[in-house]
């Protein structure tokens, strides 16, 4: 598939990638503000148990970086929080998720390509279970608690020595940091591997193509694409006829519009249903 695009739109040549590097500045206009400051900074490793085309078991691992204010929170891939344009980051469509900003709700910019989306939803806390184990993370001393987001049960393991409600993807509602979380059926987990009090700016930045809908609907779309059996050996497979012209390579990554194409992507393993 790499090498049958490769040959079909390398030919457009420099031309073509000068329109598109203007027309790349154009359409990534975004609506950036700075809304807060930090009160700490998080970094996790997220760890997802999966499987590659042929079947055999991986694991699907990045960094993930939660900044936490006093009222809201910021999770994002952590090589976008370090200012890096790394690509391996955006090939697994990291999301960047604000949780309680606007006041109330839930916000995330995820990829489809060749489309970004902006969801935005009314902010719940999950019903959590608290349990009298207790573990140390980051030399700290975190509690067990079981709840359930996003159609999957989680067990967690939150510190009341760090004070703030939220935690690192879209969990939340506990009265400590939350540092571990492992889904019940051992697919993902998202582990805390350092915290600090540091002060830095968190901004809201929403690229100026983005498609806006809502959650449920972006859930279905997503979970339906990246899902469908194809996908693993054909990421491509849902692309049509008339949108192949979106599609090139640059730098060696198959584009689709603005957005890069895992071309071996792992089975896709969803974190919410």
């Amino acid at each position: 598939m790499k090498n049958r695009y490769t040959h079909k739109y390398m030919i457009k040549g420099l031309t073509f990638l000068t329109i598109y590097a203007l027309s790349f500045m154009i359409a990534y206009g975004q609506t950036k503000d700075s809304i807060t400051h930090t009160l700490l900074v998080a970094d996790y490793d997220y760890t997802c148990h999966t499987s590659d085309a042929d079947g055999n078991n991986i694991d699907v691992s990045y960094g993930i970086t939660l900044q936490v204010a006093q009222n809201m929170a910021c999770t994002m891939g952590q090589k976008r929080h370090n200012g890096e344009n790394d690509k391996s980051e955006q090939l697994l469509y990291v999301p960047t998720t604000w949780q309680n900003y606007p006041q109330g709700k839930m916000t995330s910019v995820e990829t489809i390509p060749p489309y970004r989306y902006q969801t935005v939803e009314n902010m719940s806390e999950t019903n959590w279970a608290l349990h009298s184990e207790h573990d140390t993370i980051c030399n700290r001393p975190c509690q067990k608690a079981t709840g359930e987001y996003g159609g999957r049960v989680w067990t967690v393991w939150f510190a009341e020595s760090l004070p703030t409600r939220f935690g690192p993807w879209r969990l939340n509602g506990l009265p400590g940091l939350i540092m571990r979380a492992v889904s019940k059926d051992g697919i993902h987990r998202f582990e805390c591997r350092k915290v600090e009090a540091v002060k830095e700016v968190i901004t809201y930045s929403v690229p100026g193509d983005v498609v806006k809908c809502t959650r449920n609907k972006f859930v279905k779309l997503r979970n339906r694409i990246f899902g469908n059996p194809n996908y693993v050996s054909n990421p491509v497979y849902y692309i049509k006829t008339a949108e192949l012209e979106n599609v090139f390579v640059m730098d060696g990554t198959l584009m689709f519009g603005n957005a890069p194409v895992d071309m071996k992507p792992a089975k896709f393993q969803p974190l919410d249903y």
